[in-house]
């Protein structure tokens, strides 16, 4: 009878593995675009003359954007290295997983929290920039800001 319970169940793991697979796969938290035409760590928004005329933004502004980028561009690129890390020590477990089931459950799912925790740190990261940054730019350049992101995903 326990051959037949442990038989059962061994069809769990593969599909646990599987599952496991598309939530490694996934980009980072916030990953996606928050300026208009680029992502939120890597595009500078205020660099596309577009934008720039749209929100008509200054010298000082410009500058004090630049500052505030590069001030965290390597925080954000050591927390993007980190997620990158945890995605590839997954994707290890995941493989001895499959290839001999010498990676056990609690192990995968330990090293799901550890990768989920570095995406969190990265999207709180880039969420405080991004919030830093707004607060150079006056109520209407974030309105129009907002439309132009807004159109950006229409497209």
């Amino acid at each position: 009878m326990s051959h037949g319970t442990q038989e059962a169940k061994r069809p769990t793991m593969p599909a646990l593995v599987l599952g496991l697979a598309f939530v490694a796969a996934g980009g980072p938290a916030f990953g996606g675009s928050g300026w208009p035409g680029h992502g939120l760590h890597h595009g500078k928004f205020w660099e596309k003359s577009k934008v720039c005329r749209k929100l008509r933004l200054t010298d000082d502004e410009v500058r004090t954007l630049e500052n505030i980028f590069s001030r965290k561009q390597q925080t954000l690129s050591d927390l993007e290295s980190d997620v990158e890390s945890k995605k590839d020590d997954l994707d290890t477990l995941l493989t001895l997983s499959i290839a001999d089931g010498r990676a056990d459950e609690q192990k995968i799912l330990a090293q799901v929290d550890q990768l989920e925790q570095a995406r969190a740190k990265l999207g709180k990261a880039r969420v405080t920039m991004l919030l830093e940054m707004r607060n150079v730019l006056t109520p209407g350049q974030r309105a129009t800001l907002a439309r132009l992101r807004e159109n950006d995903h229409k497209d």
